[in-house]
């Protein structure tokens, strides 16, 4: 049986008028409230300032950043950048 599809409201093209801009109250960036919150590392849950997968001549690495240096997750398996497979799984498969 063939479906209808019916609109229930009609899209305008017209683009939409508004009042004059009203200058902020305050600054948009406000660095008096600011809070750094450290995240736990998705793979070995250490709380570092931030984590994230860095690609290191071809190879995901996840990086723990810390105040004055970055290093790599003891846990996170590496993997190949431009396939996504673990390196573990290339090792075994050429073993």
């Amino acid at each position: 049986m063939p479906a209808t599809l019916t609109a229930s409201h009609s899209l305008s093209v017209l683009p939409l008028v508004s009042a004059a801009p009203v200058p902020l109250s305050t600054s948009l960036s406000r660095t008096d409230d600011a809070e750094v919150i450290s995240a736990p590392c998705m793979a070995c849950g250490a709380v570092v300032l931030h984590w994230g997968w860095v690609n290191v001549d071809g190879v995901g690495v996840l990086l723990h950043d810390g105040a004055q240096d970055s290093m790599p997750c003891p846990v996170a398996v590496p993997f190949d950048w431009a396939t996504g497979e673990p390196l573990s799984a290339i090792t075994e498969a050429v073993a």
